[in-house]
């Protein structure tokens, strides 16, 4: 037994396809389109800003003025435009692009509390039907550092009876449908804090949505140390998007995270 701590890594996320963006651009509204990609590129801060961009000026054909008789003044930067959009709250766009991350030595708390965020967002997890522990791990929340000892203890106790049973078995005898049986039904034993993995796509919109949610000073601990995490990650990576969030600091060093415009 071990203890671990909450890990966050972003390991994917939208890529704008250049050559084709610009022959789309081309095609739909000429030298106008063109020039304000060849104005907005150099400033750009991350694909998935410029995807969200692209998709909310084709709503108004707002690349530049005359592409649209109905325009008449556009706003230039992306920071301009993307400022306004957050404030009319026109969430749609956000879900163009999406970021990809892995969460390891989270436990099954943290997941059943993520995984009840179903809407734009994929799931891969670590399955315990299929693979047997051999060491766990256990993050623990601060108001139950003080007990990290008779933790331990209890956890260490949980562990050699799972090592005890799991040694009963003729796992060398077994085909890999019998193991699977065997393992799915020895993990209904093991603690839920225990340390799992999980891969969790999501678009920003959501994941505005969750930082929000789940980073409120009532929201479960675990789950509230990693979206403090994720949120200082997209205020770096995403600074327009994420621009109209701030946040409080709480007794227990995490932040909670709250959007100006919440109707996005």
């Amino acid at each position: 037994m071990k203890f671990v701590e909450p890990q966050v890594y972003l390991i994917g996320e939208t890529t704008v396809h250049l050559d084709q963006t610009r022959k789309m651009l081309g095609a739909l509204g000429g030298e106008t389109a063109l020039d304000w990609l060849s104005k907005t590129l150099p400033n750009s801060r991350s694909h998935g800003e410029l995807l969200t961009e692209v998709a909310g000026r084709i709503c108004y054909k707002s690349f530049g003025v005359g592409l649209n008789p109905n325009v008449t003044k556009i706003r230039q930067s992306s920071e301009d435009y993307i400022q306004n959009t957050l404030s009319k709250g026109d969430g749609s766009i956000f879900e163009h692009a999406s970021c990809t991350f892995a969460f390891l030595n989270v436990s099954r708390v943290f997941t059943h509390e993520l995984v009840r965020h179903r809407a734009g967002v994929a799931i891969s997890q670590e399955s315990f039907r299929y693979v047997r522990p051999t060491d766990i791990g256990l993050w623990l929340p601060p108001e139950l550092r003080k007990k990290e000892v008779q933790i331990k203890a209890i956890v260490e106790r949980i562990e050699k009876d799972y090592k005890d049973l799991e040694a009963s078995y003729d796992w060398k005898g077994m085909n890999f449908d019998a193991k699977k049986k065997i393992t799915s039904g020895l993990r209904r034993i093991m603690p839920d804090g225990m340390a799992t993995s999980i891969i969790w796509t999501a678009n920003h919109r959501t994941i505005r949505h969750v930082i929000s949610m789940r980073t409120a000073e009532s929201a479960e601990a675990e789950i509230r140390y990693v979206f403090d995490k994720i949120a200082r990650l997209m205020k770096r990576k995403f600074p327009l998007i994420y621009a109209d969030f701030t946040y409080t600091n709480l007794p227990d060093k995490t932040r909670s995270w709250r959007p100006k415009f919440v109707k996005v």
